[in-house]
């Protein structure tokens, strides 16, 4: 059965014992006592000696010459450097695939960001246009009439041509097709005050008031799209319009953003 066997010595004997088993090619100091008491009991060769030899060989610290000393081999620097890089590589796979993953994630959203970023830019514009048209509504948005229609009017007397001219406000000639004397019908418009005009060939009637306030507003209008006139116009202003757009009697002044009457419609 083994025995231990402590010394005491002092720091100086040990460092210098320490650094004779370096020299040696011992890797322990206790390595190197061993050895030390074996040789001189000439045990070296004995069973005694033999599990140090054969862990020096092998671990490959050193070689065993014949003379009983020890040889120290040179580390493998390329091998030392392939297991080191093995080792990094197996502590830093993890964190790389966290990092992968990361960056997906990060791309990802990023990617919503922007999709979100540019829904909310269409929502302003969508925001800002109807706004725009609202203010234009306001701005010009046709007089309501004052009095329902009927109350200008007696109970059971029936209305005059004049009349039904100033609540409509226009009256064109295809829509009256059914008179069989519109000439006279039209003749007697003229002669209570209404305006007759000719466009395109067709006499329309229009109350004087009504052509007024409707010229001014075509004169005021910013705009050339015809879905924003529509808006911006009553249905009544808005035939008119078209009437006299398609018979050529106004145009959109493109340098002064503004509708211009060519000449005043001639009447009938």
């Amino acid at each position: 059965m083994p025995r231990i066997v402590a010394v005491k010595l002092p720091d100086n004997v040990y460092r210098e014992l320490e650094e004779k088993a370096k020299r040696e090619g011992f890797p322990l100091v206790s390595d190197y006592l061993r050895y030390l008491v074996m040789r001189e009991l000439g045990l070296l060769k004995g069973e005694g000696i033999e599990a140090l030899v054969e862990r020096i060989v092998s671990e490959k610290l050193g070689e065993i010459t014949a003379d009983g000393k020890i040889e120290v081999v040179p580390p493998d620097l390329e091998k030392l450097a392939a297991r080191l890089e093995r080792r990094i590589q197996d502590m830093i796979n993890p964190w790389t695939a966290k990092i992968d993953s990361l960056s997906s994630k990060l791309a990802e959203a990023i990617e919503r960001l922007e999709a979100l970023e540019e829904r909310v830019k269409n929502i302003e514009e969508a925001l800002e246009s109807q706004r725009r048209r609202e203010v234009a509504l306001a701005r010009y948005q046709p007089q309501q009439a004052v009095e329902k229609r009927g109350e200008h009017y007696q109970r059971g007397r029936r209305r005059s041509a004049i009349e039904r001219l100033r609540e409509q406000g226009v009256v064109f000639e295809h829509d009256v097709q059914w008179l069989r004397d519109r000439d006279a019908f039209f003749e007697r418009l003229r002669r209570e005050g209404a305006l007759i005009l000719d466009i395109g060939g067709e006499r329309v009637a229009v109350d004087r008031g009504f052509w007024e306030n409707f010229r001014e507003k075509i004169e005021q209008l910013p705009t050339a799209n015809d879905d924003e006139i529509k808006l911006l116009l009553t249905d009544t202003q808005y035939a008119l319009f078209q009437k006299l757009k398609e018979a050529g009697l106004i145009y959109f002044d493109a340098s002064k953003r503004a509708w211009r009457f060519v000449e005043e419609p001639q009447a009938g």
